[in-house]
């Protein structure tokens, strides 16, 4: 199993698949495990990288972060790690917002960027949602809280056609260990988290998707981010909430590759399929 020891953690990842490069970042106390339902379709057409955050899953803390520019930093590591000067970035839910700071302060590092379930600022439903979230975090017995979480991030109608998903998401994470907190932790970064000065900075084409029934992060929030990136389109995804990974795998690859696959010219003229996954890897 590779890991790549950086300054400030010991980052666990995987690869799989070959051509262009694309890396994968997980969300609010997720693993890499989350990108599991597209892995195996997307590699028939990229390299994917799918790393743990910092301090959660595989991926070892040195130092715990206390903001998610730690976190970008982090995967700017990893990507010198493999010897790779520009990749496509995928983020779901925190992974996106973490995907925003990676592409607004490393636009040369970024290809095409795809934000999955996230905004990029905290109004203030979202930071009622948050303290709510937190609050369930510290006060509710571990499994009820996991419940509440599955509960207000499904699409209603996935759970009316799937109603035993829940125990199976829970069971998902009672085996994964993450502890609460790591949960705390990333959710006090995610709080402090606002790019609206830095947003339209943001060159890169760029993709924001919502799930329609998303509770957690309403689409509206998602419709504003891709309004504020001046090279982005918009993309709502019917019928699902705030995980479309679970609830539609086959439509977000579609989405994806049709969305990755477009040529993108780099500085130099040459272009993303160029580069290798070297040695290091």
């Amino acid at each position: 199993m590779p890991w790549a020891d950086l300054t400030d953690s010991r980052c666990y990842f995987e690869l799989q698949g070959s051509g262009e490069p694309v890396l994968l970042i997980p969300g609010l106390g997720s693993t890499c495990r989350v990108w599991d339902p597209i892995v195996e379709q997307l590699a028939a057409r990229f390299c994917v990288i799918a790393a743990d955050n910092r301090g959660v899953g595989l991926s070892q803390a040195k130092r715990m972060p206390n903001s998610l520019r730690a976190n970008s930093a982090d995967l700017i590591q990893l990507l010198d790690h493999l010897q790779l000067d520009r990749v496509h970035v995928v983020g779901l839910s925190l992974g996106g917002v973490i995907a925003q700071r990676l592409a607004s302060d490393h636009p040369e590092r970024v290809n095409r960027l795809v934000l999955m379930s996230c905004t990029h600022r905290f109004t203030p439903y979202l930071k009622d949602m948050a303290q709510l979230i937190g609050q369930a975090l510290r006060r509710f017995p571990w499994r009820m809280f996991l419940q509440t979480m599955e509960l207000l991030g499904s699409g209603p109608l996935y759970l009316d056609k799937n109603p035993s998903r829940i125990d199976e998401k829970i069971k998902l994470q009672e085996e994964l260990g993450i502890s609460r907190k790591v949960l705390i932790r990333q959710l006090r970064c995610l709080a402090a988290a606002d790019h609206s000065a830095d947003i339209k900075r943001i060159a890169v084409p760029t993709l924001v998707v919502a799930g329609e029934y998303d509770a957690l992060i309403p689409s509206c929030y998602a419709r504003q981010t891709a309004d504020a990136i001046p090279n982005s389109e918009f993309k709502l995804m019917s019928e699902t909430g705030h995980d479309p990974l679970i609830e539609c795998p086959d439509r977000v690859v579609r989405m994806l590759v049709e969305f990755l696959a477009r040529p993108t010219q780099s500085r130099d003229g040459s272009h993303p399929g160029d580069q290798k996954i070297m040695d290091a890897a």
